[in-house]
């Protein structure tokens, strides 16, 4: 599996409490479920261009989920 690019984007969405990570462009032509509520997104190639993370309140650090949410706010 393709590694993640340094310039990935996080968005979270607080509403649907989840975190979709985008490294690439291109549309995305299958998706693997590595954990539960984990998706990984590929393009033709095989090359990784997003993940998503349902329920990321519950799946990751609450203070990483608050950072991001604070970040895209403009809080910091």
């Amino acid at each position: 599996m393709d590694r993640m690019s340094s310039a990935a984007i996080a968005r979270y969405d607080t509403e649907a409490d989840v975190l979709y990570l985008v490294s690439g462009k291109g549309e995305i032509a299958r998706s693997m479920e590595v954990a539960p509520g984990v998706s990984v997104e590929f393009d033709d190639g095989g090359n990784v261009i997003g993940v998503e993370i349902l329920r990321a309140s519950q799946v990751l650090v609450e203070r990483v989920v608050a950072s991001l949410h604070a970040k895209q706010a403009g809080v910091i």
